[in-house]
């Protein structure tokens, strides 16, 4: 069950989402216009099997991109990789295909375009989204992360109709990138601002178990009886408080 979206943060999102996505998708062009011009010359026509494979790369990099539409909290790392593998790949084409001295030139173009332009694109349009939780995000579709204290690569996430906490080491160890502690609104009971006192250990969920230094967290008592389950998330971040505030504004309470 989904909180219906505030119009406005829905369209701001959806404005920055289009200019994410158009950002996205110049490195994975830009590699298949380099395959049409390389393929032109009666002299390239034997190089079909390189020419497939940049088109395979462009096709995986418009994927990637498109599956974390809803995530601005990575856009900027997922253009920064998309546009590195792009360039790379541009670099190599032109150094493949092009005859003469100023090939080297040529490359090292192609591969500061690729990589630079659609990162600095993406990241104008996630700082436009990002400003939490007054900012256009609250009451939009978008995913928000917020840190975990102490906890490299450690998240909270809420979602349109859902919590969940990330941690990627676990995430990468495990070979699955649905390896979330997550529960939907429905089975959140209770949603509490609290002082931490730090260097205790304290539990998110039933998979997780950090211990983070003193600070603000959030205390969320879980009480799903769709899978009969009863527990209580403490979760140690700094915005605990807008990250309180943009919870309830999803779950439609005060």
């Amino acid at each position: 069950m989904t909180t219906p979206s505030a119009p406005d943060s829905e369209s701001a999102f959806a404005a920055a989402r289009r200019r994410y996505l158009i950002a996205m998708s110049l490195g994975p062009i830009a590699l298949v216009a380099l395959c049409v011009v390389s393929f032109a010359g009666q002299g390239n026509r034997v190089s079909i099997l390189p020419v497939l494979g940049f088109l395979a790369f462009a096709l995986i990099l418009l994927l990637f991109g498109y599956a974390r539409r809803n995530s601005p909290v990575r856009w900027s790392r997922v253009a920064a990789i998309s546009g590195v593998v792009a360039g790379v790949y541009g670099a190599v084409g032109v150094l493949s295909w092009r005859d003469g001295e100023s090939r080297l030139l040529i490359a090292i173009a192609v591969l500061v375009v690729l990589s630079l332009v659609p990162w600095l694109a993406v990241r104008n349009a996630a700082a436009s989204v990002l400003a939490r939780p007054k900012g256009d995000l609250v009451g939009a579709t978008a995913e928000l992360s917020f840190a975990l204290r102490d906890e490299p690569d450690g998240w909270f996430l809420i979602r349109e109709d859902e919590v969940a906490v990330r941690i990627r080491r676990e995430v990468r160890r495990n070979l699955d990138d649905d390896h979330d502690v997550a529960t939907p609104f429905p089975g959140i009971a209770e949603v509490e601002v609290i002082d931490l006192p730090g260097g205790d250990e304290v539990e998110i969920g039933l998979s997780y178990a950090i211990t983070p230094s003193a600070g603000p967290g959030l205390r969320i008592r879980v009480d799903d009886r769709s899978i009969d389950l009863q527990d209580e998330w403490i979760v140690p971040i700094d915005e605990a408080r807008q990250a309180a505030e943009a919870l309830r504004s999803r779950k439609g309470v005060a």
